[in-house]
């Protein structure tokens, strides 16, 4: 049996990226007319779905922060050593 598509709007996104999952649920079922059942699973497909988006983005490390300090730190370190040893008298 194939499942029937759904357009989920803008509020129940909202709603769900906001962490009301519940609200979410009553929304979808004012808009499709779906039993509570029904809509809490595609809530939930959708808020799997989503939570697997946004790692995806999140996982990817960012330039600077701390890990970016200790980099410039030890290039600077570096330098120091190399300025010392060559140049010092």
């Amino acid at each position: 049996m194939e499942e029937p598509e759904y357009t989920v709007s803008d509020d129940v996104i909202a709603a769900l990226d906001s962490g009301r999952t519940i609200e979410a649920v009553k929304l979808l079922r004012q808009e499709t007319g779906l039993g509570l059942k029904e809509a809490k699973d595609v809530i939930d497909a959708l808020a799997q779905e989503r939570r697997g988006k946004s790692q995806l983005t999140t996982s990817m490390p960012e330039e600077g922060g701390a890990s970016g300090l200790i980099k410039l730190l030890l290039v600077i370190a570096v330098l120091l050593a190399g300025y010392s040893y060559f140049f010092a008298d």
